[in-house]
This record gives C-alpha cells, structure tokens and sequence, in this order.
C-alpha cells in the first residue's frame, strides 16, 4: 500500500497539562505516521477509552483485514515516541452525486493529551489525504452519550457542521 508512506507535519505552538503543571508544546513534536500491527497494544487501550471493550486478539484480527484494504487508512499521533491517539479511515461512494468521501471511522486521542493540537492534527491528516485522492468531503458520526460532548464541541470548532442524524439497527 502505498498509504504507508505517507507522513505529515506542521509547526504550531500548544500547551500540555500534566499533574497541573503546564508547559510548552511545540505541535511539530507530534507526528502522525501510518499504523504498523506492533502499534496493537496502544491502539487498543484507546480504543477501550472510548466505551468499547476489545482485546489485543480482537483488535488485532480487526487490523489485520483492514491493513489489506486499499481503501481504508489507520494514522496514529505519536509524541515522544508514544501513541497518543489514532484515526481510522475508509473512502466510501456517493449513491446521490458524483464522486467520492472519505468517513471517518474512529478518532481517540487518549485524554491527558487532548486540547493540544492532537485531534486537530489527525483531522488535517485525513484532510490531506482527502485532496490527494480528490474527496469531496470528511464524514464522521459521533455517540450521543455524555462522555462524548467534549467532541460534539470539537468539530465544528474545526470546520464540521451537523448535517444528520444517524441510526443504528442491530441484527440478530
């Protein structure tokens, strides 16, 4: 695949709260690069931050199919050399209008390290693979449950608008 090969920094400057102690955060410190499966146990963790239970094997036969996916892309941040957040995402195509999108499958950023450029930085990400294979647009749906309000503000601080409502039906 050559989405492996992809790699995208900016230079900003942000602030990091540990123990209450703040400092300084270059954002060129964070550096978003492809997932590789030794990324497992971290991705996993975030995952589980997020309300869904997995396991190690669970994600790992996960990853695995979507690493041989040419259309689905798995991005991590990484700061000081520790995953601190990922992005899955899939290209999908329009039934109603010409062309492509890519949705947005999955974005954590584990939660010492939010309101630091993180998320921004994953999105910016997407944004510009979005350009390179000419998508129209960036698609995500977020939970409606009380942990997820922070994110509900986020995006469209960074340019989403709510334009639906979603659904989900189980089946048996």
């Amino acid at each position: 695949n050559t989405h492996n090969q992809r790699q995208f920094s900016t230079v900003g400057s942000h602030f990091i709260r540990h123990n209450k102690i703040q400092f300084n955060l270059p954002e060129n410190h964070i550096i978003i690069r492809d997932f590789y499966i030794e990324d497992i146990s971290s991705m996993t963790e975030l995952t589980n931050t997020l309300g869904y239970d997995t396991t190690i094997e669970q994600m790992t036969t996960r990853m695995e199919t979507i690493l041989q996916l040419d259309n689905y892309w798995t991005f991590v941040a990484l700061l000081d050399r520790k995953i601190v957040g990922y992005i899955g995402m899939n290209k999908s195509y329009f039934w109603e209008q010409d062309g492509y999108y890519i949705r947005i499958q999955a974005l954590v950023v584990n939660e010492e390290y939010r309101r630091i450029g993180v998320g921004q930085k994953l999105i910016k990400h997407a944004e510009k693979l979005a350009l390179q294979i000419n998508a129209k647009l960036l698609v995500l749906n977020c939970g409606n449950r009380d942990e997820r309000d922070s994110a509900h503000k986020f995006y469209p601080k960074i340019g989403f608008e709510p334009k639906s409502t979603g659904y989900i039906k189980r089946i048996k």
